[in-house]
């Protein structure tokens, strides 16, 4: 991409100022596009959900498609154009003729819009971002071609040298498509040529402009997205907590836990993300995630596959506050809990007996017993965990033995 606003650069600046010359710098890049044709033939491509993988799939695709485009781009029309005229025409149809073919190298740039969206594909960037890059390189060469063709028509200062006729050109494309223009450099009153081109950069100032204003606000405030939804759902909180005339230190409680979920998790809710992804896939998401959790657990060492893929699958994440309450002595029990992170007082009464850390499983006994709780557990400080249902539990124990006898050996443990 970097080559291909180069080669606009260099070719047109070159052309239209009759300074063309086939030099290292012109053969240097040609080279580089002769590469690409060839790295073409090779490369795996993956576009939307469709992947060309194998050495047929990607030459079939490749030369049905930009194959043309990418040769006619790469091919040297300066030795052409060199054998036919001896040096660059001044005017007139010869140099139209001139600026045509070597022009036709510029046919790359069609393919700008394809290779964002492969670099959307391959690697890890935002599409707001994304957009935002694509625009400023699209005004970059727009406002380049702009001054070409208002140097071409004769509207620049003929006298002063070529790169100060190029930045005052460059002066008058920016404040005319920024719809400021201040009137210091403009077209020539006695010129139909150069008027009718200001109306056209003007009507496509107004455009870029209009574009700029709907959509550059958005685009930046969607750089990052979950912030933006972190915030918004934040400010929904607060609303409704002042409404309903929350007590102040229950409303620090509730800030609390939003900005803690934002510092683990960027304010992504997993369980939102991962219901509309296949259940297969989303199990081996979950798997991904949750192995290192698992494997301090000692209900689920040593498990097999099948085991693990379906208790992630049942499993709903937690988080606990400080001084909180995850269970009550004597209230029924209707789950049960795996400590990921953190760690948790275990009461009975008023007095402690037990403190467990990440992979401890607590409440299953009143689960295998069918009893009330026999101990409180409070949160130490912030903690994350699993909970695991009371049917699910018992399915669990009804189609695999082995996490059977595991939760019975726990429990008796416990109750001694």
């Amino acid at each position: 991409m970097c080559a291909i606003l180069f080669f606009l650069y260099v070719i047109t600046y070159r052309v239209v100022f009759r300074t063309f010359s086939g030099d290292a710098l012109y053969y240097a890049i040609n080279a580089l596009f002769i590469a690409d044709i060839f790295l073409n033939f090779v490369t795996r491509v993956k576009i939307g959900h469709n992947r060309y993988d194998t050495p047929r799939d990607i030459r079939s695709r490749y030369l049905s498609g930009w194959f043309a485009i990418d040769c006619l781009a790469a091919f040297p029309f300066e030795l052409i154009l060199g054998s036919v005229f001896a040096e660059i025409p001044s005017d007139g149809a010869a140099f139209a003729v001139y600026v045509v073919f070597q022009s036709l190298t510029l046919i790359k740039l069609l393919k700008v819009g394809r290779i964002f969206q492969e670099l959307q594909e391959a690697i890890d960037i935002l599409p707001a971002l994304k957009r935002l890059i694509q625009f400023g390189y699209g005004l970059a060469a727009a406002l380049h071609i702009i001054v070409m063709g208002w140097i071409l028509i004769g509207a620049s200062e003929s006298a002063r040298a070529p790169f100060d006729q190029y930045l005052r050109g460059l002066y008058w494309a920016v404040t005319t498509v920024s719809t400021i223009g201040y009137g210091d450099y403009g077209p020539n009153h006695d010129s139909n040529a150069q008027i009718a081109y200001t109306i056209i950069v003007e009507l496509f100032g107004v455009g870029m402009f209009s574009y700029v204003i709907a959509n550059v606000s958005s685009l930046v405030t969607n750089l990052d997205v979950a912030r933006s939804n972190y915030q918004r759902r934040l400010e929904e909180v607060n609303s409704y907590m002042h409404t309903q005339k929350i007590p102040s230190d229950m409303q620090a409680r509730v800030r609390d836990y939003y900005s803690y979920l934002w510092e683990r998790q960027r304010g992504v809710d997993s369980s939102n993300v991962l219901k509309d992804i296949p259940q297969g896939l989303s199990q081996e998401i979950l798997l991904f995630l949750n192995r290192d959790v698992l494997s301090r657990v000692s209900i689920f060492k040593d498990a097999d596959e099948i085991f693990l893929r379906e208790s992630v699958r049942l499993m709903k994440p937690q988080v606990f506050q400080p001084e909180e309450f995850i269970i009550r002595e004597g209230e029924f029990a209707d789950c049960m809990y795996f400590l990921a992170s953190g760690e948790v007082r275990v009461l009975v009464g008023e007095k402690e007996v037990a403190r467990l850390g990440p992979g401890s499983p607590f409440g299953e006994t009143a689960l295998i017993d069918n009893s009330l709780r026999n101990a409180s557990i409070i949160s130490d400080a912030y903690s994350t965990g699993y909970r695991l249902e009371k049917d699910d539990f018992n399915e669990l124990r009804a189609k695999y033995p082995d996490f059977d006898r595991r939760v019975e050996a726990i429990a008796r443990a416990r109750r001694n």
